[in-house]
């Protein structure tokens, strides 16, 4: 039987649900779930989230496969299942264009001061703003320029910036005007106008944006996470903008989610906060839901899994 920890306010599951030759038995809260799983042979999760841990991996004795809606499984016992051989498979590569156009939409917003305009719009004051600059001969860094990060550089290069992405194994990307390894990371940071950071959460990458991370970008750079929370210094990060040693940043993760409503960021004038939405769009999750679909069929078929997740892999 086939359960999901995931409810149907994520479109994933929906589409899901039309699609799958099976029925979805929504798990709704730990209790239900846990009575549930002793049943279950598939389970659908999000890396994203703790909805999976290691208490309801002992209960579901029948547990042959999990799957996640998320790309990133850094929240997903992942080791755990490697040792009981239960294969772990996510949506790689379904949300990669949707991430990318949030990436440069954000930074058309920020870059034509249309958060300004729209308070101003609310007071109704018509106010010119001049010196803007747009996107064109500015230099992006991609932090992680592996399945999104690929993309989000091929759309930025066709808008003629110039794309350096910075990556564990050093290959030439189409619209990528360099790439380094991620050794490179302070140089790169230094000639950025803007920083985008879109690595799995991984030990390497725990708090890889620190209080030296930032003193190396201008004071006019934006930095941009689409990652994960903890791949930043938060604190770091709050200095780093009450102090102006960078201009702002646009950021869809944070290391507590919801943000909490006493966090600075929520007021800072500086800072663009959107709720883990950027890789929510409609075409995102219809194209999730193809790839778990598929998974389950190949499953029940006997073959070949996609994007199966390595022991010790966050992605």
């Amino acid at each position: 039987m086939i359960y999901s920890l995931v409810d149907t306010t994520l479109p994933t599951i929906g589409f899901l649900s039309d699609m799958c030759p099976e029925p979805i038995t929504i798990c709704r809260g730990r209790a239900e779930a846990m009575d549930a799983l002793t049943e279950a042979d598939i389970v659908i999760t999000s890396g994203a989230s703790p909805l999976l841990d290691e208490e309801m991996i002992d209960a579901a004795k029948g547990l042959k496969l999990v799957l996640s809606t998320s790309a990133g499984v850094d929240r997903i016992p992942v080791d755990t299942l490697h040792r009981r051989g239960i294969p772990l498979c996510n949506t790689r590569g379904a949300h990669a264009v949707s991430i990318a156009e949030y990436v440069l939409g954000a930074m058309l917003c920020v870059s034509y001061r249309l958060p300004l305009f729209i308070r101003n719009q609310d007071k109704a004051l018509w106010q010119n703003v001049y010196g803007i600059e747009g996107l064109e001969g500015k230099t992006l860094c991609i932090i992680g320029a592996g399945s999104i990060g690929s993309v989000i550089g091929k759309k930025a290069g066709a808008l003629g910036m110039r794309v350096v992405g910075l990556k564990r194994s050093v290959q030439p990307l189409e619209g990528f005007d360099q790439v380094l390894p991620i050794t490179a990371l302070y140089e790169t940071l230094e000639e950025a106008d803007f920083v985008v950071l879109i690595t799995p959460l991984t030990p390497e990458t725990y708090h890889l944006m620190d209080s030296e991370a930032f003193s190396r970008m201008k004071p006019s750079a934006v930095f941009i996470n689409v990652s994960r929370g903890d791949t930043v210094d938060e604190a770091a990060l709050i200095r780093a903008l009450k102090e102006r040693t960078i201009a702002g940043a646009i950021l869809d993760v944070f290391h507590t989610e919801p943000l909490p409503k006493d966090s600075p960021l929520w007021t800072m004038p500086n800072v663009l906060v959107t709720p883990h939405n950027s890789a929510i769009t409609q075409d995102a999750c219809q194209k999730s839901a193809a790839i778990l679909c598929e998974n389950i069929r190949r499953f029940r078929r006997g073959d070949a899994l996609l994007n199966v997740i390595e022991g010790g892999k966050a992605y």
